[in-house]
C-alpha cells in the first residue's frame, strides 16, 4: 500500500491536533477562535478566497498542460494552498508598503536554503523518530523566540540557535545520504515535480496577489466615500473618477478625499469640480 503522508507530516499532525485539542479546553482560546471564524466567513473574505481557489484552479491546468503537474503533486498542492498561497493572501493587506516585495519573493524560491529543506524532506524516519524529533525542534524553537524577546537571556537564545543550526545540519547530512543511497529513486521526474511545482504555483500566485493588494489599498481609501455620498451611482462614480484621475497614487488620492469630504458630493459637476479644486490647492495642502 502507498503511504500518502510520510512519517514527518503524520508527526506534525499528531502534535497539531494535540495542540488544537489544548486550545480547545481554554475558554478564552475558543472565544478568540470563535471571533476569528466569524470573521473569517465575511462575504468579502469568502469570495477572495474564492477567486484566489479559481485562481489556482487555472494555475494548476496551465501546469497540467505543461506536463509540469499531474494527480500526484495534488497533496503538496494542497498543503502548498492551505499554509503558503493563504499567508500570501493574508500579507497582501501589507504588500504595497513593503518595497521589493514580489522581487524578494521570487528569489526566495530560488535560495539555496529552499534546496536544503528539500534535501531534510525526501527522507523521513520512523514515525516514533518523527514524533521525536518534531516536538524538541519545536519546543528549541518556542525557547528560542521566548528568550529573543527579553535581554535578559540573550544567551539562551544564542544557544538554541546553535542547537537548531546543528540539528539542521544533521537533517541536511542524513538527507543526502539517504539521496546516495537511493539514488535510483531520487533521480525521477516525480521528485522534479514535487521540488518545482510549489515554485512554479508561488510564482504563478503573485499577480493574483498583486492585484488583490493594489484592490484592497484602493477599498481601504475609498471607503470614507460611503461615509460622505449617500447616493450609490455618486458612491460609483466617485471612486472611478479617482482612481482614473489619481490613478496608483495612493497617497494624492487619500489627501483629494480628506479635502473633498467636508462636504457630500451631490453630483458630477460637484465631484469633477472638487478634483480641479483640489489640483489647484495642491501645494497649499501638502
Amino acid at each position: 500500500m502507498v503511504q500518502i503522508f510520510s512519517n514527518r507530516e503524520i508527526a506534525l499532525s499528531i502534535w497539531l491536533f494535540v495542540f488544537l485539542f489544548w486550545c480547545f479546553t481554554q475558554q478564552e482560546v475558543r472565544d478568540s477562535i470563535k471571533g476569528v471564524l466569524l470573521a473569517f466567513c465575511h462575504r468579502s473574505i469568502l469570495t477572495i478566497f474564492g477567486l484566489m481557489a479559481g485562481y489556482i484552479y487555472l494555475a494548476v491546468g496551465f501546469l497540467s498542460s505543461a506536463g509540469l503537474w499531474d494527480f500526484d503533486q495534488l497533496k503538496s498542492t494542497l498543503m502548498w494552498f492551505f499554509f503558503v498561497a493563504s499567508v500570501e493572501l493574508f500579507r497582501a493587506n501589507s504588500i504595497g508598503e513593503e518595497k521589493g516585495y514580489f522581487v524578494k519573493s521570487i528569489k526566495n524560491h530560488f535560495k539555496f536554503l529552499v534546496v536544503l529543506e528539500f534535501i531534510v524532506a525526501f527522507q523521513s524516519f520512523s514515525l516514533a523518530a518523527e514524533l521525536i524529533i518534531v516536538l524538541i525542534s519545536t519546543l528549541v524553537m518556542f525557547i528560542m523566540v521566548v528568550a529573543e524577546s527579553k535581554e535578559e537571556h540573550v544567551l539562551v537564545a544564542k544557544i538554541m540557535s546553535r542547537i537548531l543550526s546543528s540539528f539542521g545540519i544533521v537533517m541536511v547530512c542524513f538527507g543526502l545520504y539517504f539521496i546516495i543511497l537511493k539514488f535510483g529513486e531520487f533521480a525521477q521526474l516525480k521528485t522534479f515535480m514535487n521540488f518545482t511545482t510549489p515554485i512554479a504555483l508561488s510564482i504563478l500566485l503573485l499577480p493574483f496577489i498583486f492585484v488583490i493588494s493594489v484592490y484592497i489599498r484602493y477599498e481601504r481609501i475609498l471607503v470614507r466615500v460611503n461615509i460622505y455620498t449617500e447616493d450609490r451611482f455618486y458612491r460609483i462614480y466617485v471612486k472611478f473618477k479617482g482612481i482614473v484621475h489619481f490613478k496608483n497614487n495612493y497617497k494624492i488620492l487619500n489627501d483629494w478625499l480628506s479635502f473633498s469630504c467636508i462636504s457630500d458630493f451631490e453630483s458630477r459637476r460637484s465631484i469633477n469640480n472638487s478634483i480641479v479644486k483640489f489640483n489647484k490647492n495642491r501645494a497649499d495642502i501638502v
